[in-house]
């Protein structure tokens, strides 16, 4: 919890952001209440490193220490003004699919900062009047500051929102990396994940059983990265295509980086491991979500239904 003893002025907050960018980083957002406009909360974030599978835990760990400040919403950068591309890349996906096993292989590139599901952006796209250009631009200064790259994992629900946070990127290179229907539905069985869709995505027409529910969800996601994939916006991936892709195929090109054989040990060195315990090592449960698609019904009819969307998907991930 930030301690209230260390917030700095609006004044002082704007001066920093003036005199020394990349040394602070938006991490909420308030939207307008009482008269007051939206407003965006800055943490310091100097020395702090990027290397947890999400971005809050390392906020966490240090937000007691760290000064912060409030202001208004950050203006969008005049494309004059931005030193260099904006944005080192993102990465768009279903739920359950290696995004975060990518985002931890891509944290082992020395020019690359990346930032797994911040929140702010989250909060971000709730406000469809905002656009997201100056909270981006901030992440690439904070990358700048230490000669890096800004890259973004996304939360798979922003997925729904790709066109909006693309533009406010700069048409920043973005990945789509998706998995099987059956491995999906079977990874989320025992949640609910159908109200993480824009609420303008639900079906209103009544409760639902949660797989049905899970399935409409993994819809929605599927069907935008299509859309995504066939305007030549995103790079789709197919999950068992991934590691290789990263490490030997097209996505160092394309993202810009070299892989020499200190960075390739490193890169499959992570990709032995967990991605969401780094300490322990990957152990696969293919099995286990097989199990569960011949077991439950609904995840069965979900998949089935949801074939042809795949198809199409993996036409897409053959592209390089």
């Amino acid at each position: 919890m930030l301690d209230r003893s260390r917030q700095l002025s609006h004044e002082e907050g704007l001066r920093l952001l003036e005199c020394s960018p990349g040394e602070y980083l938006p991490v909420v957002c308030h939207p307008a209440r009482d008269g007051r406009p939206d407003r965006v909360v800055w943490m310091n974030v100097e020395g702090l490193g990027f290397e947890r599978p999400f971005q809050m835990e390392d906020l966490i760990r240090t937000e007691a220490s760290r000064t912060w400040f409030v202001t208004g919403w950050p203006a969008d950068r005049p494309s004059d003004e931005v030193d260099g591309p904006r944005f080192g890349g993102l990465i768009f996906h279903v739920a359950r699919c290696g995004s975060t096993l990518a985002a931890r292989m891509l944290m082992a590139v020395p020019d690359l900062m990346v930032h797994s599901e911040p929140g702010v952006v989250n909060m971000a796209l709730e406000l469809p009047s905002r656009s997201l250009g100056g909270i981006l631009s901030a992440y690439q200064d904070v990358a700048q500051h230490r000669r890096q790259r800004a890259l973004i994992k996304c939360t798979s629900s922003n997925l729904c929102h790709g066109e909006r946070i693309l533009e406010s990127a700069g048409n920043a290179p973005a990945l789509f990396i998706h998995r099987t229907p059956g491995e999906v539905l079977a990874s989320l069985h025992g949640q609910s994940w159908h109200d993480r869709l824009p609420e303008s995505m639900r079906d209103l027409e009544g409760p639902i059983d949660p797989d049905e529910g899970n399935g409409r969800f993994l819809e929605a996601l599927m069907r935008s990265g299509l859309r995504l994939a066939e305007a030549g916006r995103v790079r789709c991936v197919e999950y068992p295509d991934l590691i290789e892709r990263l490490v030997d195929g097209d996505l160092p090109e394309y993202f810009g980086y070299q892989v020499d054989s200190t960075l390739r040990e490193r890169m499959l060195a992570t990709a032995i491991a967990d991605s969401k315990q780094p300490e322990a090592s990957f152990r696969s449960d293919t099995d286990r979500k097989a199990r569960i698609v011949a077991e439950v019904p609904a995840i069965g009819r979900e998949a089935a239904r949801l074939k042809p969307l795949y198809e199409a998907l993996r036409g897409w991930s053959s592209r390089r």
